[in-house]
């Protein structure tokens, strides 16, 4: 379901969310939305170095490609945890005039169809039982 950016705010606002926020990289009149690193910069807001000196997005906050278009992925966990720093995600959107849409969960359609599909089909394999502890040495 793709909203008006004011509707967006407006269905955010006022209801529960219950699917992860999607920010398209073209405004609502189909202009690509520049700079074209916008989404990296974005979810620089809640990156933060790893010990290997190496920058990391949260989980919660996504740079994506979604049909060659530059997206941020805001994951409806946010919402509850952060409802403040939801909002600042939401409204960047609609002050910038992007297209936005909620998926129920998309991260998900992000993997490839196989690994898609075998999540969903596959049950998760348990670890191996451990090994016994041989006392002779």
């Amino acid at each position: 379901m793709t909203l008006s950016a004011s509707s967006a705010l407006t269905f955010a606002a006022s209801t529960f969310v219950d699917s992860d926020l999607i920010i398209k990289g073209i405004t609502m009149d189909g202009q690509q939305f520049r700079p074209s690193d916008w989404s990296d910069r974005l979810c620089g807001v809640m990156s933060a170095f790893g010990a290997d000196e190496q920058l990391r997005y949260s989980p919660l906050v996504t740079p994506a490609l979604r049909g060659g278009l530059r997206c941020v992925i805001v994951k409806r966990e946010l919402a509850e945890l952060e409802p403040r720093l939801f909002r600042f995600f939401l409204s960047f959107a609609v002050d910038n005039d992007l297209q936005i849409t909620f998926d129920a969960d998309a991260v998900a359609t992000l993997l490839p169809d196989t690994v898609r599909r075998m999540s969903r089909d596959t049950p998760v394999a348990s670890p191996p039982p451990a090994a016994a502890k041989n006392e002779d040495y």
